[in-house]
């Protein structure tokens, strides 16, 4: 039973710390208004300023305003609400990943479970779900437990805030791998409160979400679906595109749909994703117009060949056409390759990555951290993995687009 006193520090906490509006709204209701100025940023950024010596009536109120700012974006959805950093993921960790069958949310999670001496039976009783989470997650690669599975499991783990962050940032559907607990919605602020105060009585936790209209930590995952995941040659092969595609995929889905439509961070080779098909498109039709598509590319490309000292039918055969494309190629003024087609053919010629984007630039196309299956080329590419017949295999388990006409 939730006592009054742990009800009281719930309150002063959510007070402190939630930026969620219905929590705003809700105080409204209740004719106690949340005043902005017992925030935890307003309070902890003030006393920064005594410290420093730096405090003036001026300068308080000006902080004052652009937290009122901040608060207003946040609820608006302009601004992230985010309540701490989740601890940094170490190269060693990321080490483990390419030398285990598991996946990257897996490894840390066991890890923590053996650094805690914690048995799986011990936690699957502690957070109420089915021990068959374990093994799935050992098996399944692309396997993730619910968000909400993940908060049981950390508190059934007695987990510090930084490292049930941790945990989150490695859970693959989180934002782009930067999630942790937000201040902007106050069932998250409440379970911060209970990692902050050490209390992992997931009943207690449940009653105190039940209080404040939240939903409970009650989550029942169906375990009896199997994947059919192939397995693959080398079968730490996805643990390491996973992470590369980690590290480099800008996914689209991310941009904001409103003023900053465009506004997700690219890599060094990265283009705005927005505008990559039409681009390609234009380069393409200019080139068609001025009868410079078929020759600029294919004079390249026969070049090329000469160079590495091959024939047309040991590439065409690699890439695995039909001679006729190749024929196209050679004899069709307006004719120009689909991007798969050029990229199945520098991967035939075993071309590095320069030469990928010479030969791709004669045809208007081009790499992009914007297309997950050019990643993925990529990663074969620089790495000198020229096996088509794994390259298309492992593009099918990504759901993309495989290479070849």
């Amino acid at each position: 039973m939730v006592s009054p006193e742990l009800l009281e520090q719930a309150e002063s906490y959510l007070e402190w710390r939630c930026l969620d509006k219905k929590w705003f709204e809700r105080r409204e209701k209740l004719g106690k208004p949340i005043n902005l100025r017992n925030l935890k940023m307003y309070k902890e950024s003030v006393e920064c300023f005594k410290e420093n010596g730096t405090y003036t009536a001026e300068r308080e109120q000006s902080l004052f305003e652009e937290i009122k700012k901040h608060v207003r974006d946040v609820q608006n959805g302009y601004a992230e609400g985010k309540m701490g950093h989740s601890l940094p993921i170490t190269d060693e960790e990321r080490a483990k990943t390419l030398e285990t069958h598991r996946n990257y949310f897996a490894n840390y999670l066991f890890d923590l479970m053996e650094e805690k001496n914690f048995s799986e039976a011990e936690i699957a009783a502690k957070a109420r779900v089915d021990i068959a989470i374990f093994d799935k997650l050992r098996h399944e690669r692309r396997y993730t437990p619910e968000e909400r599975t993940i908060w049981a499991l950390a508190l059934a783990l007695e987990l510090s805030f930084g490292e049930t962050n941790s945990l989150l940032k490695r859970a693959p559907y989180m934002s782009a791998g930067n999630y942790c607990l937000s201040a902007n919605i106050t069932e998250e602020v409440l379970i911060t409160f209970f990692l902050d105060k050490e209390i992992y009585d997931l009943s207690l936790a449940d009653e105190i979400l039940t209080h404040y209209g939240c939903k409970t930590l009650e989550i029942k995952e169906d375990f009896s679906k199997s994947t059919d995941e192939k397995p693959f040659r080398d079968e730490n092969l996805i643990e390491r595109l996973d992470l590369y595609i980690d590290k480099n995929f800008n996914d689209p889905a991310y941009a904001k749909k409103d003023n900053a439509k465009y506004s997700i961070s690219y890599g060094k080779s990265a283009e705005p994703t927005g505008y990559l098909k039409t681009f390609e498109i234009i380069v393409r039709k200019v080139k068609n117009a001025v009868g410079l598509a078929g020759s600029y590319f294919s004079d390249n490309l026969f070049k090329l060949i000469k160079q590495k000292n091959l024939t047309e039918v040991e590439v065409y055969k690699a890439a695995h056409l039909d001679r006729r494309i190749f024929s196209k190629i050679r004899n069709g003024v307006n004719y120009m390759p689909s991007k798969k087609t050029v990229l199945a053919i520098a991967v035939a010629m075993k071309l590095d990555l320069t030469e990928t984007n010479t030969l791709l630039s004669c045809a208007g196309y081009f790499l992009s951290n914007g297309r997950k299956e050019d990643v993925i080329v990529r990663y074969f590419i620089e790495n000198e993995i020229y096996d088509l017949y794994l390259i298309n295999e492992v593009l099918e388990h990504y759901g993309c687009p495989i290479l070849g006409d």
